[in-house]
């Protein structure tokens, strides 16, 4: 592992903490019943979980397996912007349509399974629940919160509203690579099926920005809870910003 690359996974190892921290103090918010604490808590809950996890795969030496959880936490950084930008026009509104497209989504799975163990009581109130969340929207929006949640908009849209348009076109379209396993090229090199070996170069420069888009996907969820909730973290950001700084220099 180069010096940058190690550089990198620890601090993604401080960032973890750090998140895992703020966490803690936005739950004693949420709980108070602040539903953008409520909301903004959930994301953080998720950014924590999948960085913690990605920081484990890379400590196993497990590079692809930890490229498809950041595809999803750079996802989850799009999706909380998208978020934040609904928010400052209408909380209320943009809080109603997290939460109603979740039951949407949970409503189609439980359909496609054939409501399989659930009782017929159950299928009546999701029928009611669905039903009623339509009179909030218009055919055509309904159609698309539930085609793409609640944007409403493609992955790609949401990169470009968010300004992600080119973390997505350089690390969201390679990584997804993984997630639909259609790039087995890495795996031959590892597997000693091709008589080749991977530059160490490209491993180093591949590494360096999967950790760096892992790290501004989390911290970047922190950041912005820890502004907003005032939950008493500068000191542990500032620390991460001056790291990273530190970090992109030996590069």
């Amino acid at each position: 592992m180069s010096r940058v690359v190690n550089a990198w996974v620890q601090l993604n190892r401080e960032a973890k903490r750090a998140c895992s921290d703020a966490l803690k103090r936005l739950t004693v918010k949420a709980k108070a019943g602040d539903i953008f604490a409520q909301i903004s808590g959930a994301f953080l809950h998720k950014a924590t979980e999948t960085l913690s996890a990605v920081n484990v795969l890379y400590a196993h030496g497990l590079e692809e397996p930890a490229q498809a959880l950041i595809r999803i936490l750079f996802e989850l950084r799009i999706n909380f912007d998208c978020f934040l930008k609904m928010a400052q026009d209408d909380l209320p509104s943009a809080a109603r349509r997290i939460v109603e497209s979740m039951m949407l989504e949970k409503i189609k799975q439980a359909r496609a399974s054939g409501y399989a163990g659930m009782p017929e009581e159950m299928q009546a109130k999701l029928a009611e629940q669905e039903k009623e969340i339509s009179t909030h929207y218009s055919p055509e929006e309904l159609k698309q919160i539930k085609a793409h949640g609640f944007t409403g908009i493609p992955v790609e849209q949401r990169a470009s509203l968010t300004g992600h348009e080119e973390a997505y076109s350089i690390m969201y379209r390679n990584f997804s690579r993984n997630i639909h396993s259609t790039d087995y090229m890495e795996s031959y090199f590892k597997a000693g099926l091709v008589d080749l070996q991977i530059d160490d170069d490209y491993i180093a420069s591949r590494d360096i920005a999967a950790h760096y888009t892992a790290h501004f996907s989390a911290v970047g969820i922190l950041e912005f809870a820890n502004h907003v909730f005032s939950l008493g973290m500068e000191k542990e950001i500032e620390y991460l910003g001056k790291r990273q700084a530190e970090i992109k220099a030996l590069d």
